[in-house]
């Protein structure tokens, strides 16, 4: 019975963490300008990392992004505990008929 509760508690944490993610996501999009596709995250990788001297897990959530709804690019959130660590968006590039920089 304990390990079916330590088992219930598990999913209940990541499910609380991948909310948070998808949470953070909308936010640096809406930060960015740009569209969050199927609003949701999903998780790409899991670990272990150290914060304020304590183990804790480190996890990496992939999503995808849109600059005005007819393309798709990936983005991911990386969390360690319930923190952000890192994030990763992509740049639109300048397609206005300027030169490149250093021309």
């Amino acid at each position: 019975m304990l390990l079916g509760g330590l088992a219930v508690a598990l999913w209940f944490d990541a499910l609380a963490a991948r909310e948070l993610a998808a949470r953070h996501a909308r936010r640096l999009c809406q930060e960015a300008g740009l569209q969050l596709l199927d609003h949701t995250v999903s998780l790409q990788r899991l670990g272990f990392a150290r914060r304020d001297g304590r183990l804790c897990l480190r996890r990496r959530y992939g999503f995808e992004v849109s600059f005005d709804g007819t393309d798709r690019h990936p983005a991911n959130i990386g969390m360690v505990g319930r923190s952000v660590g890192t994030w990763t968006l992509p740049v639109r590039e300048v397609a206005n008929g300027l030169p490149p920089i250093g021309d």
